[in-house]
């Protein structure tokens, strides 16, 4: 037979928020919902107008993988090496084409 003791000291204290106070903060994400999705299905080409080059694409892959050089470097050195293999490839495709 095994027993558990519960401390009510480490429980969470109960939040002292009203039904009003939630409401608002439920109709306030309800608003970004919403403007989210006008933005996503009633302007869509607005978003698609720019395409990112291969320097870009290859340059967020950088920022991110600086972003992860902390956590995991191994993982942060592959990316740094995949966003200079596209830019690469890139390059060698536009000169193959001019």
């Amino acid at each position: 037979m095994s027993s558990s003791v519960l401390n009510l000291n480490t429980l969470p204290a109960r939040q002292g928020g009203s039904i009003g106070a939630a409401l608002a903060e439920v109709t306030v994400a309800f608003k970004h919902l919403a403007t989210a999705l006008v933005r996503k299905v009633l302007l869509p080409s607005a978003a698609a107008s720019h395409t990112l080059t291969a320097f870009e694409e290859a340059e967020a892959l950088r920022t991110y993988a600086a972003d992860l050089q902390a956590q995991d470097p191994d993982f942060a050195q592959d990316l740094f090496a995949a966003a200079d293999r596209h830019e690469i490839e890139a390059a060698a495709k536009a000169c193959a084409t001019a």
